[in-house]
């Protein structure tokens, strides 16, 4: 589809930094729609500030249902050494949640002896979707990112997440957190915004896509955290219904590559999650290297 450089010079407002999106890129479709009452401007702001991902996670949280995953780890010679699967319900009243399996299964050399886990990537993925004891659980949004109850990981993760382009993180080694800020003006030169629309699980959508420019030099893309977020907003609410991210990046304190997909869909107008995807490499100063291979389906939500 062919693609038309619109010019837009309108300053636009996140996270109390005033930035100026000079170029979007914008397909055919978008363009025809503008006409009949689309708003570039609009839907770039609403992009910014969308809590209907974060607001579809609560939902996972609050509804009942069942859950199947799988977690591979890998040495450097891409050879697998262990591995967990979980089957179960999570079970909620609408108050108050907690975990129940049916399956757990592991292999290699998961756990230690203590029956902790040798590795950090699943101790990431039980704090988020596994926790071991019962927890609250509510649909309105509030603040929480200084629960006591949530590590620093987990709330640098969900800003990371839920929050795209914000650089309001805990931890900044490395120089880390100002490449999260991927709207602002230092950071516009390493990237190209397109909007376009696409039709995924027959749901028409716009799709916001921020890439790495191909134009520019290698050296420069390695100073870009982010190399790709793709989101596909349903364009009847605007609920985002599929998001990728890929993050890359090398430094002195840090070496990563991580891609994460993230599937969602409606259960009785319900939005709601149903399938996570994580493949990822990452080596940080003082821990052990580790590659793993994440997914999670989940189902037979019950919402009534």
């Amino acid at each position: 589809m062919s693609k038309i450089f619109l010019c837009l010079l309108f300053p636009l407002t996140i996270f109390s930094q005033d930035t100026l999106m000079k170029v979007i890129v914008l397909d055919d479709v978008v363009i025809s729609e503008e006409k009949n009452g689309f708003s570039v401007n609009d839907f770039i702001s609403y992009v910014k500030n969308d809590t209907t991902f974060y607001k579809a996670f609560k939902h996972l949280r609050f509804f009942q249902h069942n859950f199947k995953s799988e977690l591979n780890i890998f040495n450097k010679k891409n050879e697998n050494i262990a591995s967990l699967v979980k089957e179960g319900i999570h079970y909620s009243d609408n108050k108050r949640a907690y975990i129940f399996y049916d399956t757990l299964l592991y292999t290699g050399k998961m756990f230690k002896r203590n029956g902790n886990y040798r590795f950090y990537t699943p101790k990431a993925f039980d704090e988020v979707f596994f926790p071991s004891d019962t927890f609250e659980v509510f649909l309105n949004i509030r603040k929480e990112k200084n629960s006591s109850e949530e590590s620093q990981n987990m709330r640098d993760a969900k800003t990371i997440g839920f929050s795209i382009g914000n650089d309001n993180v805990e931890q900044s080694k490395g120089g880390v957190k100002k490449k999260l800020a991927i709207f602002n003006i230092e950071m516009q030169q390493y990237y190209d915004y397109v909007i376009s629309d696409t039709l995924y699980n027959n749901y028409p959508c716009y799709v916001f896509s921020v890439n790495v420019k191909e134009t520019i030099s290698a050296k420069m893309k390695e100073r870009a955290l982010i190399r790709k977020i793709v989101s596909f907003f349903d364009k009847k609410n605007l609920n985002v219904i599929f998001r990728e991210y890929i993050f890359k990046y090398k430094n002195w304190f840090i070496d990563l590559d991580i891609n994460v997909v993230v599937h969602m869909d409606y259960v009785n107008s319900f939005h709601l999650p149903i399938k996570v995807e994580y493949r990822g490499f990452w080596d940080v100063i003082f821990f052990k290297t580790e590659k793993a291979e994440f997914s999670l389906v989940l189902s037979d939500y019950i919402t009534e």
